[in-house]
Parts: C-alpha cells; structure tokens; sequence
C-alpha cells in the first residue's frame, strides 16, 4: 500500500527531472550535438512521448490501489453480520387494529451503553399514542424496534399478540408502516406517490384515501391536482404538503398499526392545522404511534408514554399526567412558557 501511493508522485517526478535533463543537455550542447533548433524540438517532442506511456501507468496504479482499498471497504461490510434475520417461515398478523406489547425489553448498539431497559408496555388495539421524551431518551429506537428496523437484544416485542421476530416480511410489511419526519418522495405526479402505498392501489383507492383524510380542497388547490409532478425528492412541495402526500399514502396501504414520526414538527400553522385534521381522520380504525416531539401531540393522543434514560417513567393520559409531578408535567410546563414568550402565536 505505501509503494502504491508513492508511485504516482515518483513517476511525475521522474518524467519532470527525465524532461528538464533532456532540455539542459539540447541547450548546452546543442553546438557540440550538430542539433538545429528544429532538431531540438523533435528530440523534445520524443522524450515527452516516452515519457507519457510511463506517466499513465503511474495513473493506472493509483486507480489501481483506489479501486483495491473500495473493495477492501466492500468486502469488510459483507462480512458485517445480518442483525435483523427474516424467519424462513414467517406467521401472518391478525387483521384490524394491531395491539403492542413489549416484555422486558432492552436494547444497544454494536457499541456503547444501552439505549433501553427493562421496557415493559402494553397498547390496546386501536389507541392513539404520543411517545414523548427528552432527546436521547430511547422514544425513536423504540419506534424502530416496532417496525422491526432493529430486534430486542433482551425481551420480546409483540405486534398483535406475535412475536415480531416471528411475523413474515410481507405480513409486517403490509400491516405496520412508518411515516418519517421527512418522508420521501419519488420523481413523478402525486397520484403515483400515494399508489406506491400498496402495490395494487389503482386511481380510485387514491381518490378515496383523500376524500377520507379530508384533503379534497388542498388537492383542487393545486396547480394541476392530483397529476401535479413533485420534482426529485419532492423539492416543488413544501414540507408539509411532503407529509400530507405521505399520510396519503399511509392511508392507501391501510395498516393496522401507523407509526409516525411527529409529522407536525416543521410546518407552518396553517398546514400544521391540515395536518392535524388528517391525522385524526388517519387514526380511525387503527392503532397509532406518534413520536411527538411537540406536546400539542400528546394533548390530542388517547394515551402519553414517558420515555427517560431509556426506561418508560410515565403512563397515562394528558390530563393526568399534568395533574401530577414528574417529567410530563415539567416538559408540559416549559412548553407552555415557550409558546406564551413566542412574539408569533397570538
């Protein structure tokens, strides 16, 4: 590796020094030589043709090493063990809204402490949750063990009564879906978008999933309703019309169990109103998990969990957990004295 990538600077200096002899020798000498200054030229001319073919090959061997320390990289990543193994003969989840329950879970990285412990936590079918928690506390890595991003290192997680190790890719896939804070958007009309939801969604399912999220006038709004073309990555919407054709789509492909990472956390007040409506048209009929990084989240949620230092610390509703000390009530209070001091909220 060290002669790999001395070679190319070796090379230019060679081929440098080989050229600056062979003009030295053709000026000094140039009488003694019988050379004319055409001559000369010419015999510079060869030199620096000589020299290419070695200058190349110095080129050729730095791509060389380059390609060769890729494929190292390659080669060191499929060696990485499979984290999260898909049963050879996976069980199927019930139909409907989907319960959850977490037995004594733990969870860590390949390095570093853990991010939760002891987790025990029981969701009845067809609640509305709102997970809050201050920033490190374990709320995101739960959401990725519900949807199977990642596996317990200790304990069970249970989706519908089934161990979710258990449940066939195209069952979980097909019953439990995650809307992303950002979520993404492919090259095309809005329609296509939201029939990406579940693959034998047609035109009609799409009319139906905006008729029922209430996102009818939003849709003649725009400049060519549902064939409007979103640009890449969805760059010609603005974040929250991002998120309502996510919802959209969370709605085509109809899962029992919706997680959402706090889809109102970076939308004007008027989208963020739309928004809303359409979540609580989204919660019917199924079960839904927030990520609520804003507490008006939780205010609107049927059921608050508490994450702290990796541990669930609360449980209950809103008013009940206001009602009384802890770390709800503090969050809930240095949230209201952050809206009452914003100049913009009236």
């Amino acid at each position: 590796m060290i002669w790999f990538s001395g070679m190319l600077p070796v090379v230019d200096l060679v081929s440098s020094i080989s050229l600056a002899v062979a003009v030295g020798v053709g000026v000094w000498w140039r009488g003694d030589l019988g050379l004319g200054l055409g001559e000369l030229v010419a015999f510079l001319f060869l030199v620096n043709l000589i020299l290419n073919p070695i200058a190349q090959l110095g080129e050729v061997l730095d791509q060389t090493q380059t390609a060769l320390a890729g494929w190292w990289k390659v080669l060191r990543v499929l060696e990485v063990p499979v984290s999260v193994v898909e049963p050879d003969h996976g069980q199927s989840l019930p139909a409907g809204p989907l319960s959850i329950d977490l037995e004594s879970v733990g969870f860590s990285y390949r390095t570093g402490p853990p991010v939760l412990r002891g987790v025990d936590l029981h969701i009845a079918p067809e609640t509305v949750v709102a997970i809050v928690g201050e920033t490190g506390s374990g709320k995101t890595t739960c959401a990725r063990l519900l949807t199977r991003l990642a596996d317990p290192t200790e304990g069970v997680v249970r989706i519908g009564g089934v161990d979710l190790r258990r449940v066939a890719p195209e069952a979980r896939r097909q019953s439990i879906r995650m809307v992303p804070q950002d979520g993404f958007l492919f090259d095309t009309t809005i329609r296509s978008n939201i029939r990406f939801g579940r693959d034998d969604a047609t035109d009609s399912d799409v009319e139906q999933a905006i008729d029922e999220l209430g996102l009818r006038g939003w849709v003649e709004g725009l400049p060519e309703g549902l064939d409007t073309v979103v640009g890449e990555r969805g760059g010609r919407l603005s974040v929250g019309e991002r998120q309502l054709v996510a919802l959209a789509r969370a709605q085509v492909a109809d899962p029992g169990l919706l997680l959402l990472d706090e889809a109102t956390s970076a939308v004007d007040p008027e989208t963020e109103e739309a928004l809303a409506s359409a979540l609580d048209r989204l919660a019917g009929g199924r079960t839904m998990v927030s990520i609520a990084h804003r507490l008006s989240t939780a205010e609107r949620a049927d059921l608050v969990v508490v994450f702290d230092a990796g541990k669930v610390v609360q449980v209950g509703s809103h008013d009940e957990l206001v009602a009384q000390p802890g770390i709800y009530a503090t969050l809930y209070e240095s949230w209201i004295g952050n809206t009452r001091s914003d100049p913009s909220v009236a």
